[in-house]
Protein backbone atom coordinates (compact mmCIF):
# COMPACT_ATOMS: atom_id res chain seq x y z
CA UNK A 1 0.00 0.00 0.00
CA UNK A 2 2.91 2.30 0.71
CA UNK A 3 4.16 2.44 -2.84
CA UNK A 4 0.51 3.45 -4.42
CA UNK A 5 0.44 6.14 -1.33
CA UNK A 6 3.68 7.65 -2.99
CA UNK A 7 2.78 7.40 -6.46
CA UNK A 8 -0.75 8.85 -5.90
CA UNK A 9 1.19 11.61 -3.44
CA UNK A 10 3.59 12.26 -6.34
CA UNK A 11 0.73 12.67 -9.14
CA UNK A 12 -1.41 15.25 -7.01
CA UNK A 13 1.78 17.62 -6.57
CA UNK A 14 2.35 17.64 -9.96
CA UNK A 15 -0.96 18.56 -10.90
CA UNK A 16 -0.90 21.06 -8.26
CA UNK A 17 2.43 22.98 -9.61
CA UNK A 18 0.83 22.41 -13.46
CA UNK A 19 -2.00 24.25 -12.26
CA UNK A 20 -0.01 26.89 -10.48
CA UNK A 21 1.79 27.37 -13.91
CA UNK A 22 -1.08 27.46 -15.49
CA UNK A 23 -2.41 30.70 -13.44
CA UNK A 24 0.66 32.13 -13.60
CA UNK A 25 0.81 32.33 -17.01
CA UNK A 26 -3.05 32.99 -16.90
CA UNK A 27 -2.92 35.92 -14.73
CA UNK A 28 0.58 37.24 -15.40
CA UNK A 29 -0.26 41.38 -15.26
CA UNK A 30 1.88 43.13 -12.88
CA UNK A 31 1.19 43.63 -9.19
CA UNK A 32 -1.04 46.96 -9.07
CA UNK A 33 -0.69 47.83 -5.08
CA UNK A 34 2.65 48.71 -2.89
CA UNK A 35 3.18 46.78 0.18
CA UNK A 36 4.71 50.08 2.14
CA UNK A 37 5.55 50.03 5.92
CA UNK A 38 3.90 52.85 7.85
CA UNK A 39 5.45 55.24 10.51
CA UNK A 40 3.17 54.13 13.08
CA UNK A 41 1.30 50.77 11.14
CA UNK A 42 -2.20 52.80 11.99
CA UNK A 43 -4.93 53.94 9.45
CA UNK A 44 -6.63 57.78 10.04
CA UNK A 45 -10.33 57.80 9.72
CA UNK A 46 -9.66 60.16 6.78
CA UNK A 47 -8.10 57.44 4.96
CA UNK A 48 -10.81 55.40 4.46
CA UNK A 49 -13.76 57.76 3.86
CA UNK A 50 -14.55 58.65 0.21
CA UNK A 51 -13.81 62.26 -0.97
CA UNK A 52 -17.29 62.14 -1.99
CA UNK A 53 -19.44 65.10 -2.56
CA UNK A 54 -21.74 66.49 -0.01
CA UNK A 55 -24.65 68.80 0.80
CA UNK A 56 -24.10 70.71 4.53
CA UNK A 57 -27.13 72.40 5.86
CA UNK A 58 -27.21 74.83 9.13
CA UNK A 59 -29.94 76.21 10.67
CA UNK A 60 -30.41 79.11 12.87
CA UNK A 61 -31.03 77.13 16.15
CA UNK A 62 -27.40 75.61 15.10
CA UNK A 63 -28.65 72.18 14.05
CA UNK A 64 -26.07 70.86 11.27
CA UNK A 65 -27.11 68.06 8.26
CA UNK A 66 -24.80 66.34 5.63
CA UNK A 67 -26.66 64.49 2.81
CA UNK A 68 -25.73 63.78 -0.67
CA UNK A 69 -26.46 65.68 -3.16
CA UNK A 70 -28.68 63.19 -4.48
CA UNK A 71 -30.90 63.96 -1.82
CA UNK A 72 -32.65 66.98 -4.10
CA UNK A 73 -33.12 66.07 -7.64
CA UNK A 74 -33.38 68.61 -10.40
CA UNK A 75 -36.37 70.24 -10.82
CA UNK A 76 -38.38 72.88 -13.04
CA UNK A 77 -37.72 76.50 -12.64
CA UNK A 78 -41.07 77.50 -10.73
CA UNK A 79 -41.86 74.86 -8.88
CA UNK A 80 -42.13 74.21 -4.81
CA UNK A 81 -39.37 72.34 -4.21
CA UNK A 82 -38.47 69.58 -1.76
CA UNK A 83 -38.78 69.76 2.22
CA UNK A 84 -35.37 69.43 3.46
CA UNK A 85 -36.87 67.96 6.79
CA UNK A 86 -38.86 69.26 9.87
CA UNK A 87 -37.28 72.30 11.72
CA UNK A 88 -37.60 72.84 15.62
CA UNK A 89 -40.04 75.40 16.49
CA UNK A 90 -39.20 78.90 15.62
CA UNK A 91 -36.27 77.33 13.76
CA UNK A 92 -35.14 78.29 10.28
CA UNK A 93 -32.31 77.55 7.50
CA UNK A 94 -29.47 79.59 7.99
CA UNK A 95 -26.94 78.21 5.57
CA UNK A 96 -26.08 75.78 2.77
CA UNK A 97 -23.29 74.75 1.22
CA UNK A 98 -21.50 72.00 -1.84
CA UNK A 99 -18.28 70.07 0.04
CA UNK A 100 -16.33 67.35 0.18
CA UNK A 101 -15.89 64.84 3.14
CA UNK A 102 -12.38 65.68 3.47
CA UNK A 103 -12.86 69.61 3.28
CA UNK A 104 -12.20 71.71 6.75
CA UNK A 105 -15.27 73.50 7.42
CA UNK A 106 -14.51 76.71 8.72
CA UNK A 107 -17.22 78.16 11.38
CA UNK A 108 -17.80 81.72 12.11
CA UNK A 109 -19.49 82.94 14.91
CA UNK A 110 -21.47 86.15 15.92
CA UNK A 111 -18.33 86.30 18.27
CA UNK A 112 -15.94 86.55 15.36
CA UNK A 113 -14.26 83.82 16.64
CA UNK A 114 -13.72 80.82 13.89
CA UNK A 115 -13.74 76.91 14.56
CA UNK A 116 -12.88 74.20 12.50
CA UNK A 117 -13.87 70.59 11.87
CA UNK A 118 -13.77 68.21 8.74
CA UNK A 119 -16.67 67.41 6.90
CA UNK A 120 -16.64 63.72 7.38
CA UNK A 121 -17.53 64.30 11.57
CA UNK A 122 -21.24 65.46 10.66
CA UNK A 123 -23.05 62.75 10.70
CA UNK A 124 -25.07 61.91 7.57
CA UNK A 125 -28.50 61.71 8.03
CA UNK A 126 -31.94 61.83 5.85
CA UNK A 127 -33.53 64.17 4.52
CA UNK A 128 -35.81 64.69 7.51
CA UNK A 129 -34.13 64.23 10.26
CA UNK A 130 -34.04 67.17 12.52
CA UNK A 131 -29.64 67.21 11.95
CA UNK A 132 -26.71 67.06 14.72
CA UNK A 133 -26.71 69.90 17.39
CA UNK A 134 -23.53 72.03 17.02
CA UNK A 135 -22.05 71.94 20.15
CA UNK A 136 -21.88 67.90 19.48
CA UNK A 137 -19.05 68.75 17.37
CA UNK A 138 -17.67 72.21 18.26
CA UNK A 139 -16.70 73.87 21.84
CA UNK A 140 -19.31 76.69 21.68
CA UNK A 141 -19.54 79.37 24.85
CA UNK A 142 -23.42 79.71 25.88
CA UNK A 143 -25.31 81.67 23.51
CA UNK A 144 -22.58 81.59 20.99
CA UNK A 145 -23.99 81.55 17.20
CA UNK A 146 -22.68 80.47 14.12
CA UNK A 147 -23.23 82.84 10.99
CA UNK A 148 -20.84 81.93 8.45
CA UNK A 149 -19.54 78.34 7.08
CA UNK A 150 -16.94 77.81 4.03
CA UNK A 151 -14.96 74.62 3.37
CA UNK A 152 -11.70 74.49 2.71
CA UNK A 153 -9.60 71.94 0.65
CA UNK A 154 -6.04 73.21 1.11
CA UNK A 155 -4.58 75.85 3.32
CA UNK A 156 -2.08 77.56 0.14
CA UNK A 157 -0.21 80.29 0.73
CA UNK A 158 -1.25 82.20 -2.53
CA UNK A 159 -5.14 82.45 -1.15
CA UNK A 160 -6.86 84.70 1.16
CA UNK A 161 -10.09 84.55 3.31
CA UNK A 162 -12.36 87.69 2.18
CA UNK A 163 -14.82 88.42 5.09
CA UNK A 164 -18.04 90.74 4.87
CA UNK A 165 -20.15 91.66 7.21
CA UNK A 166 -23.46 92.74 7.48
CA UNK A 167 -22.76 96.24 8.32
CA UNK A 168 -20.65 96.07 5.13
CA UNK A 169 -16.99 95.75 6.82
CA UNK A 170 -14.82 94.12 4.73
CA UNK A 171 -10.96 92.73 4.80
CA UNK A 172 -8.58 89.98 3.47
CA UNK A 173 -6.79 87.45 5.89
CA UNK A 174 -4.29 84.93 4.97
CA UNK A 175 -5.93 81.61 4.43
CA UNK A 176 -2.87 79.87 5.59
CA UNK A 177 -3.63 82.05 9.13
CA UNK A 178 -6.61 79.84 10.12
CA UNK A 179 -4.73 75.77 8.71
CA UNK A 180 -4.28 75.51 12.73
CA UNK A 181 -7.34 76.48 14.52
CA UNK A 182 -7.42 74.81 18.03
CA UNK A 183 -10.49 73.21 19.81
CA UNK A 184 -11.91 76.36 21.62
CA UNK A 185 -11.79 78.67 18.28
CA UNK A 186 -9.70 81.44 17.50
CA UNK A 187 -10.40 85.15 16.54
CA UNK A 188 -11.24 85.66 13.15
CA UNK A 189 -12.30 89.30 13.15
CA UNK A 190 -13.78 92.23 15.37
CA UNK A 191 -17.18 92.53 15.48
CA UNK A 192 -19.45 95.93 17.00
CA UNK A 193 -22.43 95.17 18.88
CA UNK A 194 -24.89 95.04 16.31
CA UNK A 195 -22.56 93.52 13.29
CA UNK A 196 -21.92 90.36 12.47
CA UNK A 197 -20.07 88.13 10.16
CA UNK A 198 -22.13 86.64 7.26
CA UNK A 199 -19.84 85.92 4.49
CA UNK A 200 -16.29 84.24 3.87
CA UNK A 201 -15.25 83.41 0.32
CA UNK A 202 -11.80 82.36 -0.43
CA UNK A 203 -9.92 84.27 -3.10
CA UNK A 204 -6.17 85.28 -4.63
CA UNK A 205 -4.85 88.31 -5.09
CA UNK A 206 -5.77 88.13 -9.17
CA UNK A 207 -9.40 87.84 -8.33
CA UNK A 208 -12.11 90.09 -8.59
CA UNK A 209 -14.86 90.31 -5.81
CA UNK A 210 -18.99 90.98 -6.76
CA UNK A 211 -20.37 93.29 -3.89
CA UNK A 212 -24.88 93.32 -3.35
CA UNK A 213 -26.52 94.86 -0.94
CA UNK A 214 -30.31 93.99 0.12
CA UNK A 215 -31.55 96.74 -2.00
CA UNK A 216 -29.83 95.37 -5.01
CA UNK A 217 -26.85 97.75 -5.62
CA UNK A 218 -23.69 96.38 -7.01
CA UNK A 219 -19.75 96.43 -7.05
CA UNK A 220 -17.46 95.18 -8.87
CA UNK A 221 -13.69 95.64 -7.29
CA UNK A 222 -10.24 94.03 -7.16
CA UNK A 223 -9.67 91.58 -4.47
CA UNK A 224 -6.08 93.41 -4.53
CA UNK A 225 -8.14 96.70 -3.59
CA UNK A 226 -9.38 94.79 -0.32
CA UNK A 227 -6.51 95.44 2.69
CA UNK A 228 -5.08 92.14 3.65
CA UNK A 229 -5.29 92.50 8.03
CA UNK A 230 -5.02 90.52 10.96
CA UNK A 231 -7.36 88.27 12.56
CA UNK A 232 -7.77 90.21 14.93
CA UNK A 233 -9.11 94.00 12.79
CA UNK A 234 -12.20 94.86 11.83
CA UNK A 235 -11.66 95.92 8.64
CA UNK A 236 -12.76 99.02 5.54
CA UNK A 237 -15.57 99.62 4.17
CA UNK A 238 -17.26 98.16 1.23
CA UNK A 239 -19.73 99.89 0.01
CA UNK A 240 -21.89 103.03 0.91
CA UNK A 241 -25.03 101.86 1.87
CA UNK A 242 -28.27 104.03 2.33
CA UNK A 243 -30.82 104.47 5.16
CA UNK A 244 -31.90 101.08 5.72
CA UNK A 245 -29.99 99.06 3.52
CA UNK A 246 -27.77 96.24 4.45
CA UNK A 247 -24.83 93.96 2.48
CA UNK A 248 -26.95 90.79 1.17
CA UNK A 249 -24.43 88.47 -0.93
CA UNK A 250 -20.59 88.34 -1.77
CA UNK A 251 -19.13 86.15 -4.59
CA UNK A 252 -15.39 85.86 -5.79
CA UNK A 253 -14.85 86.17 -10.32
CA UNK A 254 -11.94 84.07 -10.95
CA UNK A 255 -9.05 86.48 -12.88
CA UNK A 256 -9.09 84.07 -15.87
CA UNK A 257 -13.00 84.48 -16.25
CA UNK A 258 -12.31 88.31 -16.04
CA UNK A 259 -9.71 88.79 -18.36
CA UNK A 260 -12.04 87.03 -21.05
CA UNK A 261 -15.22 88.72 -20.79
CA UNK A 262 -15.72 90.93 -23.58
CA UNK A 263 -16.03 94.61 -21.70
CA UNK A 264 -18.31 96.28 -24.73
CA UNK A 265 -21.13 93.78 -25.68
CA UNK A 266 -22.79 93.98 -29.20
CA UNK A 267 -26.11 94.40 -28.09
CA UNK A 268 -28.13 97.31 -26.87
CA UNK A 269 -29.13 96.83 -23.03
CA UNK A 270 -32.38 97.17 -23.47
CA UNK A 271 -33.36 94.76 -25.85
CA UNK A 272 -33.49 91.96 -23.08
CA UNK A 273 -32.06 89.05 -25.72
CA UNK A 274 -29.29 86.80 -25.15
CA UNK A 275 -25.86 87.55 -24.49
CA UNK A 276 -22.53 85.99 -23.70
CA UNK A 277 -21.71 85.06 -20.64
CA UNK A 278 -20.08 85.21 -17.65
CA UNK A 279 -23.40 86.70 -16.06
CA UNK A 280 -24.29 87.53 -12.24
CA UNK A 281 -27.11 85.07 -11.02
CA UNK A 282 -29.77 87.17 -8.51
CA UNK A 283 -32.01 85.89 -6.41
CA UNK A 284 -34.90 87.52 -4.52
CA UNK A 285 -36.32 86.77 -1.14
CA UNK A 286 -39.80 86.42 -3.11
CA UNK A 287 -38.33 83.81 -5.11
CA UNK A 288 -37.81 85.72 -8.69
CA UNK A 289 -34.32 85.63 -10.18
CA UNK A 290 -32.12 86.59 -13.34
CA UNK A 291 -28.83 86.51 -14.77
CA UNK A 292 -27.27 90.32 -16.11
CA UNK A 293 -24.03 89.80 -17.93
CA UNK A 294 -20.91 90.76 -16.34
CA UNK A 295 -20.07 93.50 -18.93
CA UNK A 296 -23.21 95.31 -17.52
CA UNK A 297 -21.44 96.41 -14.68
CA UNK A 298 -18.23 98.75 -14.72
CA UNK A 299 -15.06 98.26 -12.20
CA UNK A 300 -15.18 100.53 -8.96
CA UNK A 301 -13.26 100.98 -6.07
CA UNK A 302 -14.49 100.47 -2.24
CA UNK A 303 -16.95 102.46 -0.54
CA UNK A 304 -19.17 103.96 -3.17
CA UNK A 305 -23.15 103.80 -3.44
CA UNK A 306 -22.38 101.03 -6.90
CA UNK A 307 -24.51 100.20 -9.85
CA UNK A 308 -27.94 99.05 -10.13
CA UNK A 309 -28.26 94.77 -10.37
CA UNK A 310 -31.87 94.48 -9.58
CA UNK A 311 -34.91 96.62 -9.89
CA UNK A 312 -37.26 95.39 -6.57
CA UNK A 313 -40.81 95.44 -6.12
CA UNK A 314 -41.85 97.30 -2.64
CA UNK A 315 -41.91 94.51 -0.74
CA UNK A 316 -39.11 92.30 -2.59
CA UNK A 317 -35.16 92.30 -1.47
CA UNK A 318 -32.31 90.75 -2.39
CA UNK A 319 -31.58 87.36 -1.13
CA UNK A 320 -28.27 86.13 -2.85
CA UNK A 321 -26.03 87.08 -6.04
CA UNK A 322 -23.52 84.31 -7.69
CA UNK A 323 -21.11 84.62 -10.40
CA UNK A 324 -22.11 81.71 -13.29
CA UNK A 325 -20.79 81.07 -16.39
CA UNK A 326 -17.28 79.41 -14.62
CA UNK A 327 -18.24 76.31 -17.17
CA UNK A 328 -19.94 76.44 -19.95
CA UNK A 329 -22.02 73.59 -22.81
CA UNK A 330 -21.40 73.25 -26.30
CA UNK A 331 -23.91 75.82 -26.98
CA UNK A 332 -22.42 78.49 -24.84
CA UNK A 333 -24.87 78.22 -21.67
CA UNK A 334 -23.67 77.78 -18.59
CA UNK A 335 -23.87 74.11 -16.62
CA UNK A 336 -24.39 75.28 -13.24
CA UNK A 337 -26.95 74.35 -10.82
CA UNK A 338 -28.30 76.70 -8.36
CA UNK A 339 -29.86 75.21 -4.85
CA UNK A 340 -31.99 77.30 -3.24
CA UNK A 341 -33.80 77.16 0.29
CA UNK A 342 -36.31 78.75 1.90
CA UNK A 343 -36.81 79.91 5.63
CA UNK A 344 -38.81 77.18 6.76
CA UNK A 345 -36.73 74.53 5.10
CA UNK A 346 -38.13 73.58 1.48
CA UNK A 347 -35.69 72.84 -1.08
CA UNK A 348 -35.64 73.80 -5.28
CA UNK A 349 -32.25 72.43 -7.20
CA UNK A 350 -32.56 74.14 -10.91
CA UNK A 351 -30.47 74.49 -14.02
CA UNK A 352 -29.31 77.78 -14.56
CA UNK A 353 -29.46 77.90 -17.94
CA UNK A 354 -32.98 77.59 -17.30
CA UNK A 355 -32.86 81.54 -15.41
CA UNK A 356 -33.87 84.25 -18.24
CA UNK A 357 -30.61 86.52 -18.92
CA UNK A 358 -32.32 90.53 -18.50
CA UNK A 359 -31.26 93.92 -18.36
CA UNK A 360 -30.05 95.42 -14.73
CA UNK A 361 -33.33 97.24 -13.89
CA UNK A 362 -35.52 94.06 -15.03
CA UNK A 363 -37.47 91.99 -12.45
CA UNK A 364 -36.69 88.74 -13.27
CA UNK A 365 -39.01 85.18 -13.73
CA UNK A 366 -40.43 83.06 -11.12
CA UNK A 367 -37.72 80.18 -9.87
CA UNK A 368 -39.39 78.74 -6.95
CA UNK A 369 -42.72 79.37 -5.62
CA UNK A 370 -42.76 80.33 -2.02
CA UNK A 371 -46.28 79.69 -0.86
CA UNK A 372 -46.45 79.11 2.95
CA UNK A 373 -42.42 78.69 2.76
CA UNK A 374 -41.57 81.98 3.57
CA UNK A 375 -38.63 83.94 2.07
CA UNK A 376 -35.68 82.53 0.35
CA UNK A 377 -33.18 82.05 2.87
CA UNK A 378 -29.69 81.53 1.46
CA UNK A 379 -28.74 79.77 -1.84
CA UNK A 380 -25.52 77.40 -3.07
CA UNK A 381 -24.00 76.79 -6.40
CA UNK A 382 -23.18 73.31 -7.82
CA UNK A 383 -21.02 73.23 -10.71
CA UNK A 384 -21.13 70.59 -13.52
CA UNK A 385 -17.70 68.86 -11.96
CA UNK A 386 -20.14 67.83 -8.54
CA UNK A 387 -22.97 66.96 -10.70
CA UNK A 388 -23.25 63.29 -11.48
CA UNK A 389 -24.55 62.24 -14.55
CA UNK A 390 -27.40 60.45 -13.46
CA UNK A 391 -28.32 63.12 -11.26
CA UNK A 392 -28.64 65.99 -14.90
CA UNK A 393 -31.17 63.63 -16.24
CA UNK A 394 -33.15 63.20 -12.97
CA UNK A 395 -35.59 65.84 -13.61
CA UNK A 396 -38.51 66.02 -10.90
CA UNK A 397 -41.88 67.04 -12.41
CA UNK A 398 -42.31 68.68 -8.77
Amino acid sequence: MAPALKSQLDSSIQVIEQEAIDLKNKFASPRRSILEDTDDGQLEDIDVIPNEEMLLTLSEKGYLKRMKPSTFNLQHRGTIGKSVGKLKMNDSMSDFIVCRAHDFVLYFSDKGTVYSARAYKIPECSRTASGTPLVQILSLSDGERITSIIPVSEFTDDQFLLMLTMQGYIKRVPLNSFSSIRSSGIIAIQLVPGDELKWVRCCTNDDFVAMASHNGMVILSLCIQIRTLGRNTRGALAMRLKEGDRMASVDIIPAAMWNNLETISKLPESNGKSYDGPWLLFISESGHGKRVPLSRFRMSSLNRVGLIGYKFSAEDRLAAVFVVGFTLAEDGESDEQVVLVSQSGTVNRIKVRDISIQSRFARGVILMRLDHAGKIQTASLISATECEPEEELAIAQG
